[in-house]
């Protein structure tokens, strides 16, 4: 699945979306709210390539040059996306993690103390794995 990459720009009461490289070419949108922007973006972008806007992923980075806020609060955004980066990677290894320490004997309490989980997500992983594994 293509990913598009969108920069937003505040620009007066409205947030301008350009969407890069689409088929060469730049898409523009835009949109009142940053909440907007999704479906804003992705509207534009199937409509240019006659396609259904879920065919697509858009990765959208907000641009807050145009906006006066301090150094720390620009950190602070950084930390976030950053954080929730880190998230999404830790979700997505947790299972083979789970698999890995029950395989090596461990408990589901102790893996759930090692993964910051509940002992009952440790079990609902497991299952899931299972499920999985005998499709």
């Amino acid at each position: 699945m293509s990913t598009y990459r969108v920069t937003a720009t505040r620009d007066g009461d409205w947030w301008s979306l350009v969407a890069y490289d689409v088929e060469g070419r730049e898409v523009a949108s835009q949109s009142r709210r940053l909440d907007q922007a999704d479906a804003a973006i992705r509207e534009a972008i199937a409509l240019v390539l006659d396609i259904d806007g879920d065919a697509f992923e858009v990765d959208i980075s907000p641009d807050l040059r145009r906006v006066d806020v301090s150094d720390d609060t620009l950190e602070a955004l950084e930390l976030r996306r950053a954080l929730a980066e880190l998230s999404d990677r830790a979700r997505r290894r947790t299972p083979a993690a789970v698999a890995e320490l029950r395989a090596a004997g461990l408990t589901v309490r102790d893996v759930a103390q090692l993964l910051g989980v509940t002992p009952s997500r440790v079990s609902q992983i497991e299952k899931q794995d299972h499920l999985a594994n005998s499709a």
